[in-house]
C-alpha cells in the first residue's frame, strides 16, 4: 500500500480506496491498526500523528528477498498525562 494510507482512520472512505488486491481486513498484514476509542474505553486515548517514513526489515529467509520487505510507517505520539 502507498503512503497516502499511512495515518488514516479505517472508515468507509479508507475501505473505498484500498487497492483491489488488499484484504479490506488487513488479515494478511497489508496495514495495522491502533484503537484509540470504543465503548469499553474510560476515555479516548490521545495522541497525534508524527512522522511518515519507508521502513525496510532484513528477511528471516534468503526465499523471503523475493517479496518487498518495505513499508510506511506512521508514528503515534502518545499525550503525556501528568
Amino acid at each position: 500500500m502507498d503512503k497516502s494510507f499511512a495515518g488514516r482512520a479505517i472508515d468507509n472512505d479508507f475501505v473505498n480506496d484500498l487497492p483491489p488486491n488488499v484484504d479490506p481486513c488487513g488479515e494478511n498484514g497489508e496495514y495495522h491498526s491502533f484503537v484509540y476509542d470504543g465503548p469499553i474505553f474510560k476515555e479516548p486515548v490521545k495522541f497525534t500523528i508524527g512522522e511518515i517514513v519507508y521502513k525496510n526489515y532484513k528477511p528471516d529467509r534468503p526465499d523471503d528477498k523475493k517479496w518487498d520487505t518495505g513499508f510506511w510507517f506512521c508514528d503515534l505520539i502518545p499525550e503525556i498525562i501528568l
